[in-house]
């Protein structure tokens, strides 16, 4: 699978396990572009595709941003491999993914986080066809599927919800919405809330390769700092390559208010409504 990853990493760690599930998993990286792309997002970035043995290019939504430094988990990774906390990226994001999608018909696009530099290409090329998308976001309402799932307590009676990644970028979350995939995909809250990252899971890592070691030793200093996490960007990752842990839905995403809602539709994008939990998990325990 030759993919493209846009991602916030640096801020929520999510974003880190997404990627290193993804690289352990063996998909061929294009490229990876950062929302909005200061140094110390290229930083870990940086380590991490170097850990992982992967040479790709890092892009920017944003050039000569020098932004915030790293922290939490981030920079404790930085300090215990003597790599600096700021890195030089190798471009504009929406460049890069440009000279990729319009050589390559075959490559897929990953988004967890703002739709910065995807949305920017593909407004500037809206002729673009594209194989795969999934994105991590949007929201599905209890009321528009009949799959018994686990229920959130302030999910219920909803209709949209605020939704970081969609409202990042709006105008490059339409352009995203709007651009001619064959097979899109939408990874939302309803179920990402339900998804948790604890001392169990971790116990059941079995790291056999340099990426996912990489991932155990986050893990570890995760775990140490909190009970558990919500694995957000991790679950819409296994499903992009495995879609069939999910149970979906055909629908459009839509702008509801201040968040973000689903318009069922039969002929319109998957939308996750549930997934299988011990499959999930045996993806993201057992990857090598």
């Amino acid at each position: 699978m030759n993919l493209i990853i846009e991602t916030d990493i640096g801020n929520d760690p999510d974003d880190l396990f997404a990627i290193a599930y993804l690289l352990a998993a063996g998909v061929n990286l294009r490229a990876v572009v950062i929302s909005p792309g200061d140094a110390h997002q290229v930083a870990i970035c940086r380590l991490l595709l170097d850990r992982a043995g992967v040479s790709a290019p890092i892009g920017v939504g944003k050039l000569n941003r020098t932004g915030h430094e790293a922290s939490g988990i981030h920079r404790q990774l930085l300090r215990r491999h003597g790599r600096p906390e700021h890195c030089d990226h190798d471009g504009d994001g929406a460049t890069l993914v440009e000279q990729i999608v319009r050589v390559d018909p075959t490559v897929e696009l990953f988004v967890i986080g703002p739709v910065m530099s995807i949305g920017r290409c593909l407004k500037a090329n809206p002729e673009v066809q594209l194989p795969r998308a999934t994105m991590q976001g949007g929201f599905l309402a209890y009321h528009q599927h009949s799959f018994v799932v686990p229920r959130i307590d302030k999910f219920e009676g909803a209709d949209w919800q605020d939704t970081f990644n969609l409202n990042g970028d709006r105008k490059g979350a339409d352009h995203f919405l709007r651009a001619k995939v064959s097979d899109r995909r939408m990874v939302g809250k309803n179920v990402c809330h339900t998804v948790w990252f604890t001392e169990e899971r971790r116990t059941q890592l079995k790291p056999q390769s340099a990426a996912a070691e990489f991932f155990s030793e986050a893990a570890d200093l995760l775990l140490e700092s909190k009970e558990a996490k919500k694995f957000h960007d991790p679950t819409a990752a296994v499903c992009h390559l495995h879609p069939e842990v999910g149970s979906w839905v055909r629908g459009r995403t839509v702008r509801k208010e201040r968040g973000w809602g689903t318009e069922l539709a039969d002929d319109a994008d998957h939308i996750l409504a549930a997934v299988d939990y011990e499959q999930l998990w045996d993806h993201l325990t057992t990857f090598r």
